[in-house]
């Protein structure tokens, strides 16, 4: 088994740094135990990674970032955020990032993205998919140019894909069916709204299964909405749930936009005071529902650890040569009004590289 920095450092009683500055020959150390150091090292079979020390100095890596574009959705600004985090630590390892931003709700825009940054034949790229069927067809496409790919937000299974960085969405509905069982007000009826193109919909597995094995009772009414940004597409959904409203339970956002659907019908006051209304997700407009009781919970899905780590990701890929896992699920946070404050504040006491 290689010896590690750490266990250099326990043999020869001082700190990791100090193990670090001595094999790597930088900074102020006392000559004999730079010497202590080294012989330990020698003895022990240590090695320097020879991969990282060439990649640091010599070669570039380029590495391109699909996004939905911030400024058209706020869930967006979080990752972005998480990345550029990062930026100046990667400067000193020539790493380049390249941003290519897509609207959400065009496939056209996002293929444009994944061409541009395939025909830029980047080392790497992160990708938050948007469109199940453009995204298996660009993948392809990768594979041949052989160009890894970190999803995150959206899993997807496929052998470009080194790593996917982000929530287990049927957690996330398991999550939902649980504190809909809580509360035991409210009839058998569940709303779940999807604003968006809903090509993952582990959410609701999690929320079917978890009514069908805790036997709940549940009838789950599962509504997609792909025109989300056209409002008065609403009117018809709030025409069917009005149908139903007098036994409602409880009623599911599976992403970050619950606040364009709460914000521009009358769902709040359509529905009994006692109905449920579960979110996904921090940005200020669901901050906004929650703390005015138009949200009941928020599940937040850490979307700035998702691009901090999706980076972070590919330097230890490239860097360090190292194994990514598969799969790095994420801590899905449950936030009520009253620990809302508590919880923001708690994010803003993160030092930015623990992020």
């Amino acid at each position: 088994m290689k010896i590690t920095l750490k266990e250099i450092a326990k043999l020869a009683g001082v700190s990791r740094g100090t193990v670090d500055r001595a094999i790597n020959n930088r900074g102020q150390i006392a000559p004999d135990i730079k010497q202590r150091i080294i012989e330990i090292a020698e003895r022990h079979g240590y090695k320097k990674n020879i991969i990282a020390s060439n990649l640091a100095k010599n070669k570039k890596i380029n590495i391109d970032i699909i996004l939905p574009n911030p400024k058209l959705d706020s869930f967006w600004k979080a990752p972005v955020k998480g990345i550029k985090n990062l930026e100046p630590q990667l400067s000193n390892f020539r790493f380049s990032l390249q941003y290519r931003f897509y609207k959400i709700d065009n496939s056209d825009s996002y293929s444009a993205a994944l061409n541009d940054a395939i025909q830029s034949k980047p080392d790497g790229i992160l990708i938050a998919p948007g469109f199940l069927k453009e995204t298996m067809q660009y993948f392809k496409i990768a594979e041949q140019n052989n160009i890894p790919f970190i999803c995150i937000n959206s899993e997807i299974n496929h052998t470009e894909i080194i790593s996917y960085i982000g929530q287990n969405s049927y957690e996330c509905g398991q999550i939902a069916g649980s504190l809909f069982d809580k509360r035991k007000t409210g009839g058998k009826d569940i709303v779940v709204l999807t604003l968006g193109y809903e090509h993952i919909n582990n959410k609701i597995k999690g929320l079917e299964e978890y009514n069908i094995v805790n036997k709940c009772g549940f009838n789950i009414h599962n509504y997609v909405i792909t025109d989300f940004e056209n409002t008065d597409t609403y009117k018809k959904y709030v025409e069917k749930i009005e149908k139903i409203k007098g036994s409602i339970k409880g009623i599911l956002f599976t992403n970050s936009r619950a606040y364009k659907f709460l914000n521009t019908t009358n769902l709040n006051q359509l529905l009994e005071p006692e109905v449920t209304y579960i979110g996904f997700d921090l940005i200020p407009e669901n901050i906004k529902l929650l703390k005015s009781n138009k949200l009941t919970y928020i599940l937040n899905q850490s979307p700035q650890k998702q691009g901090y780590l999706g980076v972070i990701n590919f330097f230890y890929y490239f860097i360090y040569n190292r194994e990514l896992p598969e799969k790095i699920y994420l801590p899905i946070d449950i936030v009520i009004k009253e620990s809302c404050d508590t919880y923001l504040n708690s994010l803003n006491d993160i030092p930015d590289f623990l992020i």
